[in-house]
């Protein structure tokens, strides 16, 4: 990579930090489109690699409100979705691989822009986890379903809770992609690189938290994250025409 491309990953990756550090998601969607532009390479394993020590920072700073009732029923839908997982991306072609990137990523900012009082129970929260873990092995982007789920708690408990819940789900996800060959010294040369901007970011986070919730930073982030996503498609889709 040349240096213009190192500046832009520690940017966005520290952009992403600082959103995740705050809300407890959004790292992966406002890092990953940018990131698998400049190299493919950094998703997912070098992705969900920096996403899951966000989430360990984040537990760590934010442990005495977390509510672990309930979380096993999503532990084990993130089990069973990673596993689906792993086995699609083995199956699949890059070409393809890259469709579904682009088409999983629309499909988050889908889940970002909905609405409503969701009712917190157990076949929701198998559900969410199922789909959160599909989603966290393919692209790097699982916190959507879960933080639909969870959007309407207090935000100390949205932040412990399912930072706790990702700190586990993206260690699923991590493993099952080791267990098919996705994990290799490269990803993890990529996630070192990323480590400072992340690192920095989420230290910066807690000055920043009351100002992202007033809605710009939020129409921005899913602006950028679907242009992303029809760049990756547009550019996929011309490749095998």
């Amino acid at each position: 990579m040349e240096i213009a491309d190192l500046l832009i990953v520690f940017f966005i990756v520290m952009l992403g930090a600082i959103v995740q550090g705050s809300t407890s998601m959004g790292f992966a969607i406002t890092a990953a489109p940018v990131l698998m532009i400049i190299n493919p390479d950094f998703v997912p394993v070098p992705t969900l690699l920096s996403g899951f020590t966000l989430s360990v920072y984040l537990m760590i700073r934010e442990r005495k409100s977390i509510i672990f009732k309930g979380l096993g029923y999503s532990v084990f839908g993130r089990i069973l979705g990673a596993i689906l997982a792993a086995y699609i991306i083995v199956v699949i072609s890059q070409t393809y691989f890259s469709l579904v990137f682009g088409a999983l990523i629309l499909l988050a900012v889908l889940f970002s822009l909905m609405r409503g009082q969701w009712q917190i129970n157990r076949p929701k929260l198998f559900f969410a986890g199922f789909l959160s873990g599909i989603m966290g092995t393919l692209a790097s982007i699982g916190s959507p379903p879960m933080g639909l789920l969870y959007q309407h708690q207090n935000a100390k408990v949205i932040r412990g809770t399912l930072s706790a819940y990702f700190t586990l789900g993206t260690l699923i996800s991590i493993f099952s992609l080791s267990v098919v060959g996705k994990f290799t010294r490269v990803e993890f040369g990529l996630y070192l690189w990323m480590l400072p901007a992340f690192t920095l970011g989420f230290w910066l986070s807690k000055y920043v938290t009351k100002y992202l919730d007033k809605g710009y930073t939020r129409w921005a982030i899913l602006a950028i994250s679907s242009l992303s996503a029809i760049f990756v498609i547009g550019r996929t889709i011309m490749s095998m025409i």
